[in-house]
C-alpha cells in the first residue's frame, strides 16, 4: 500500500539499461520484495521499530531528531524544528485516510566513506532473462539555511543502487543524480521522488542481494534524507482492465446479492512477449493477497454474484513459458465489485415527543439511500428530513425504505408523538438580498423571536426581518395559561450576491457634439438589463455601442440610467450624471505665474476631461524631475517641496490614453514667470 503520493519532479535517475527496454515495457508487476518500515499509528511522534543492524551502517536513534550518523523511523518529518529548523516540513504520511506508513529518516552529517543505507537478501524464485526494477522513494530533508555552516557546500545526497547475486557477483549498479535541496517549499509541497535501476535476472541465481549506499562527499553539509518503499518489481508491457458496459471511469461496481448480477471485465496486455499468456486474479482481503482464478486465462472474465462480499480483480500476464510463476508477471490496475447484502447496522430515529410547533427531526444513518413516508402525505428521500411547525396531526407511524449502495433494500419504521398546542408563524417566503419582510405569529401573551440579529424586534407579534442569508426564524409564543410552543418561518434569500446596478462611463460631455461608451459594471448574476442613455436611445445589451449626443447651449448635464435584473428576479437601477463642458481640447499652457492672484497660478493639462492613465511630468532645464502627477486634477505650483523654483523654461511630458484606446505621448516647454 502507498503511504504518500509519489511525484516525479526534481529527482531523476538514469539507468544504464533503460534504453534496452523501450516504451513497450511500461508496466510493472507486484513487488517480489518490499520494505516499508512499518505501518505506525495516528500519532506522528511515535518512533517505529528499527531495522536489523546488519541491514544498515547507520545507527538507530529512537528519538524524533536522530543524532549525526544515525537514523530514526517516523511517519513524518518531525514538527519539533530539528537542528534549528534545518529540515523541511514533510507530512506525506499525516493524512488519516492513508495507512500511517513509516519512513527511514537519516541524519547523514557525520562519518567518512560510503555507507550502506539499506541492504537485504531476496529469497524468491525469479525468472531468468526477465526484467526487474529495483527502486526506492527518497527525498532530501535539508533546507538551504543561508549561514556560514556550509562553507564548501551544500553537498546533496547521492546514492548507488546495486544488485548482486548471493556470491557477491555484480548484476547491475548505477548512481543517482544529486537529490537537490530546497530554499522554500515547492508550490505543490514536498514530495518523494523515485530512484532505481532496471536489471535482467541472470540464469542459475537463486538469491538476490540489494544494496542502497549513500556516497561520501568531501564536504558534508545538507545531505540528510528520508527513504521509503524499497522494492523489486517485475517489468514488462502495460496491462489494463475495465468493466464492460460501464463508463471507462468506473473502478468500483456495487450490486445486490438478491439480483444474481453477472459482471463482466475485459483486459489487454501490450505486445511484447513471444507467446503472451494472461491470468485473472482475485482478492477478498482488500488486496493483501491475490490468487489465480482457475481457468480464467482469456481477455474477458465474467462472474455471477449471489452472496454478499467484496471482490478485487486484476489481470496478470507474461510469457506462456513462465506464467506459472507469479514473480515474473506484470499486473493491471484493479477493479472492485462490492456485492451488498440487506442493509444492516443502520439506525432510524426521531426526536419525539416534541411539542406542537417545534421541529420534528428524523435521522437515518448507516445505509446509502432512504425513502420516507408518513401521516399527512409526508414524503422525503434524504438522511435527515424534518417537519417544521408540527401539529398534533403529525403523530403516527413513519415508514422508511432503506437501501444499500448496491440496491438491496428493506422497510423499517419509527413512531412519532406530538404533544402540546399548535403555534403557527408565517409567511414562508422569498426575498431579494437587502429587502425586508414582515413576519407574523399566532396570538399569545408574549413572544420570543430568534435569531435576533436581523429582526426589528424580538418580543412583538410581527417583527420585520431583513436577513443576509436564507434564515429559519423561530418564534416561541406563550399563551395566557403559561403554555409555550414554537413555530418556524423560513425566509429564503433569492440571491447570494445583492444585485446592484453600476454604470462606468466618462462623467463629461463636450459641447456641441460628443460620444460616450458605457460599460455595465453591475454586481450580481445579471440576467437582463435596460439602458436609457439620455439621448433618446435605449438598449438591452451587456456591451452597448458608442452613444452620440448633440448638446445645445443651455444644457449643462445629461442623465443616463441602467436597470438590471439578476437570475433570481431581483432588480436595481443606477443613474449616471454627466456634466457638459464647453471645451475638451487638451492642452498645456506655455507659461504660468504662481503668484497666488487666482489667475494662471498652476501648470497642468487643461481640459483633460476624457483621458485615462494620465502621467504628467515636469523637468528643469538640467533634466531634474520637479513634479509628477497621475491625476488629471494634479497641478504644479512652481515649488519643489516648500522651495520655490526659479523663473525660466521647464520641459513637460504628457502621456495618456484617449477615448479610442490609443496611447498618446506629448512633450513641450512652459515658462515659469515670477
Amino acid at each position: 500500500m502507498r503511504k504518500y503520493q509519489v511525484r516525479y519532479c526534481c529527482i531523476f535517475f538514469l539507468s544504464a539499461l533503460l534504453h534496452l527496454y523501450g516504451s513497450a515495457q511500461s508496466g510493472f508487476g507486484p513487488p517480489v520484495f518490499k520494505e516499508t518500515f512499518g505501518v505506525g499509528n495516528l500519532n506522528p511522534s511515535t518512533v517505529g521499530t528499527p531495522i536489523p543492524a546488519y541491514k544498515t551502517q547507520f545507527a538507530f536513534d529512537g528519538v524524533l531528531c536522530p543524532a549525526p550518523g544515525s537514523y530514526t523511523i517516523l511517519r513524518r518529518v518531525p514538527i519539533t524544528n530539528c537542528f534549528n529548523a534545518e529540515w523541511i516540513d514533510l507530512g506525506s504520511d499525516s493524512d488519516p485516510m492513508e495507512d500511517f506508513g513509516m519512513m527511514m529518516l537519516v541524519n547523514n552529517n557525520a562519518g567518512t566513506g560510503n555507507r550502506t543505507v539499506y541492504k537485504d537478501t531476496v529469497h524468491k524464485t525469479l525468472c531468468a532473462g526477465e526484467t526487474y526494477y529495483f527502486s526506492a522513494a527518497v527525498i532530501n530533508l535539508d533546507l538551504i539555511d543561508g549561514t556560514a555552516a556550509c562553507i564548501n557546500g551544500p553537498d546533496y545526497p547521492e546514492f548507488e543502487m546495486r544488485i548482486e547475486d548471493d556470491l557477491g557477483n555484480l548484476i547491475m549498479k548505477d548512481t543517482t543524480a544529486r537529490i537537490v535541496s530546497y530554499a522554500a517549499p515547492p508550490p505543490m509541497g514536498y514530495r518523494f521522488g523515485t530512484v532505481g535501476i532496471y536489471f535482467t535476472m541472470p540464469a542459475g541465481v537463486n538469491k538476490l542481494v540489494l544494496k542502497m549506499t549513500s556516497l561520501f562527499h568531501a564536504y558534508e553539509c545538507a545531505e540528510d534524507f528520508a527513504v521509503d518503499d524499497i522494492q523489486i518489481r517485475p517489468v514488462g508491457p502495460e496491462v489494463k482492465i475495465k468493466f464492460d458496459f460501464e463508463p471507462s471511469t468506473t473502478i468500483l461496481k456495487s450490486i445486490c446479492f438478491q439480483d444474481n448480477t453477472t459482471v463482466q471485465l475485459s483486459g489487454s496486455m501490450d505486445p511484447f512477449y513471444p507467446v503472451p499468456a494472461l491470468q485473472w486474479q482475485q482478492s477478498t482481503d482488500n488486496g493483501a493477497t491475490w490468487v489465480d482464478i482457475p481457468g480464467a486465462t482469456g481477455s474477458v472474465y465474467s462472474k455471477t454474484f449471489s452472496a454478499p462480499d467484496t471482490f478485487l480483480f486484476r489481470l496478470s500476464g507474461t510469457d506462456a513459458s513462465i506464467i506459472g510463476n507469479p514473480n515474473c508477471r506484470v499486473v493491471s490496475n484493479y477493479m472492485t465489485v462490492e456485492v451488498d447484502g440487506l442493509p444492516k447496522n443502520y439506525t432510524i430515529t426521531n426526536n419525539s415527543p416534541v411539542c406542537a410547533g417545534n421541529t420534528l427531526q428524523f435521522s437515518a444513518e448507516g445505509a446509502t439511500r432512504y425513502i420516507w413516508t408518513g401521516p399527512n402525505g409526508f414524503y422525503d428521500n434524504i438522511s435527515y428530513p424534518s417537519i417544521y411547525g408540527t401539529t398534533l396531526d403529525d403523530s403516527g407511524m413513519y415508514y422508511v425504505e432503506v437501501f444499500s449502495r448496491g440496491g438491496c433494500h428493506l422497510q423499517d419504521s419509527t413512531h412519532v408523538t406530538i404533544i402540546g398546542t399548535n403555534v403557527k408563524a408565517w409567511p414562508d417566503t422569498a426575498i431579494c438580498k437587502g429587502e425586508s419582510v414582515l413576519l407574523q405569529a399566532s396570538a399569545g401573551v408574549s413572544y420570543d423571536w430568534t435569531p435576533s440579529n436581523t429582526l426589528s424586534s424580538t418580543n412583538i407579534i410581527n417583527p420585520r426581518a431583513k436577513p443576509e442569508t436564507s434564515t429559519d426564524y423561530i418564534v416561541k409564543v406563550t399563551d395566557s395559561y403559561g403554555c409555550a410552543d414554537t413555530a418556524h418561518v423560513y425566509v429564503r434569500v433569492l440571491n447570494e450576491i445583492p444585485v446592484k446596478a453600476v454604470i462606468q462611463a466618462s462623467d463629461v460631455l463636450c459641447r456641441p457634439s460628443d460620444s460616450l461608451l458605457f460599460t455595465d459594471k453591475s454586481l450580481g448574476v445579471i440576467a437582463s438589463r435596460r439602458w436609457d442613455f439620455g439621448n433618446s436611445q435605449t438598449s438591452s445589451s451587456a456591451n452597448p455601442s458608442w452613444q452620440y449626443y448633440i448638446i445645445p447651449n443651455g444644457q449643462n448635464s445629461v442623465v443616463a440610467r441602467l436597470a438590471v435584473t439578476d437570475t433570481a428576479g431581483c432588480s436595481d437601477t443606477a443613474f449616471h450624471f454627466i456634466n457638459v463642458e464647453d471645451n475638451c481640447y487638451l492642452a498645456v499652457p506655455t507659461a504660468f505665474t504662481p503668484n497666488n492672484d487666482g489667475r494662471n497660478d498652476y501648470l497642468y493639462p487643461v481640459n483633460a476631461w476624457k483621458v485615462t492613465d494620465l502621467i504628467f511630468r515636469i523637468y528643469s532645464r538640467g533634466g531634474q524631475l520637479v513634479f509628477e502627477s497621475r491625476d488629471r486634477s494634479g497641478k504644479w505650483n512652481g515649488k519643489v517641496g516648500s522651495e520655490e523654483q526659479p523663473s525660466g523654461t521647464y520641459v513637460w511630458t504628457l502621456d495618456y490614453t484617449d477615448v479610442s484606446g490609443r496611447r498618446i505621448s506629448l512633450k513641450g516647454l512652459s515658462t515659469l514667470i515670477r
